[in-house]
């Protein structure tokens, strides 16, 4: 199975768009939330979640992965 993680800077533009290319190529893709910040543009944030989720993107949190195995990452 591919899996990627994201994390970085821009959630809202460079980490959105590397995670929603990532879908693109068939990954399973997946975003760390609480491990990027957004810069929020007018909206860009929220727009930004909105397509990552309707390209298939997962929102996690930096926790989610100590239980990684349990929970099916």
């Amino acid at each position: 199975m591919k899996r990627v993680f994201v994390v970085g800077l821009a959630t809202d533009f460079c980490v959105a768009w590397t995670a929603m290319d990532a879908r693109k190529e068939g990954f399973e893709t997946y975003v760390i939330e609480d491990a990027c910040r957004g810069i929020d543009t007018q909206g860009s944030l929220a727009k930004a979640w909105a397509a990552m989720q309707a390209a298939g993107v997962q929102r996690i949190q930096s926790a989610d992965l100590a239980t990684a195995g349990r929970a099916g990452l």
